[in-house]
């Protein structure tokens, strides 16, 4: 008989260590799934935050437009096919080198040679903001 108390006194231990140890497993369960919880609400919002902020900025750069300009320049003594490209280009064009090859067409030029008097017709962009 005592030895029936006592195996009856060891399954109740063990059943509560595993009642102990079930409820540190459900504290470890449940804190593991508000972290995950926190976590995919912050990668959620960042999303967000990735995926609206380009369209302001394409919204933005959606009111910049260019106006297509055609002057006549006359050469004068120290200018040459760099200088005046220079006062003329603008970053939204490839190059320099690539403007003065523009110029060149334009002009029906073979050659970078260009003679004091005489005139270029140039072909280049302004950029306006639409308001």
């Amino acid at each position: 008989m005592e030895r029936v108390l006592s195996q009856m006194f060891l399954n109740e231990s063990c059943s509560f260590r595993q009642i102990s140890e079930n409820r540190r497993r459900k504290k470890r369960k449940d804190f593991f799934q508000k972290a995950m919880i926190a976590v995919l609400g912050v990668a959620v919002v960042v999303l967000i935050i990735l995926l609206f902020a380009p369209s302001t900025q394409a919204e933005a750069e959606s009111t910049i437009s260019y106006e297509k300009r055609i002057v006549s320049v006359r050469v004068a003594e120290d200018d040459s096919l760099w200088k005046i490209a220079e006062r003329f280009y603008c970053e939204e064009m490839e190059s320099v080198p690539e403007f003065i090859r523009s110029i060149k067409e334009i002009n029906h030029l073979k050659n970078d040679t260009i003679y004091p008097d005489t005139y270029l017709v140039i072909q280049y962009y302004v950029k306006k903001t639409l308001s």
